[in-house]
């Protein structure tokens, strides 16, 4: 009994980190996923769709960028994008959900130049991870970052 009590109280402490990390490393591949679809959804719309319904708006690409980023917290992801006409900052993304800005802007949606969102995301975890010989020790706020960059194709 003594050995199993020795031997079971780190190892689930272990198993506890192994989650938290695969949770963490799920969330990472999810924003980069995510940035990266809406990317390729704004190339596909430059100066062909300019005063067409084709056209997004900031709001549409928050709201696709909210809904692709399961497991993600609206709260704690920001979005830049950006353009050659200038960047439109969303911290947190959710702040321009309703946002009616055409994006990429006339001048910044020519065929051929390049778009990009960046987005960031703070991650905190909510358990202790073991480390055998030092004890326990707590994560510190992660913040994971990820950028997509996207040639305007017609």
């Amino acid at each position: 009994m003594l050995e199993f009590t020795l031997t079971s109280i780190p190892l689930m402490f272990v198993l506890i980190s192994i989650v938290q990390m695969a949770l963490a490393m799920w969330n990472y591949h999810t924003l980069a996923e995510t940035i990266k679809y809406a990317t390729r959804m704004a190339a596909v719309r430059g100066t062909d769709c300019a005063g067409l319904s084709c056209q997004l708006t900031v709001g549409s690409i928050a709201q696709t960028i909210t809904t692709k980023g399961i497991g993600l917290t609206a709260s704690k992801l920001n979005v830049v994008l950006t353009s050659n006409s200038g960047s439109i900052n969303c911290a947190p993304v959710s702040n321009c959900n309703s946002s009616s800005t055409v994006w990429p802007p006339s001048g910044g949606n020519q065929v051929n130049q390049v778009i990009s969102i960046s987005a960031t995301y703070s991650l905190n975890q909510g358990l202790a991870m073991f480390v055998p010989g030092k004890g326990s020790m707590l994560f510190s706020p992660v913040t994971f970052s990820t950028i997509s960059q996207q040639v305007i194709d017609f």
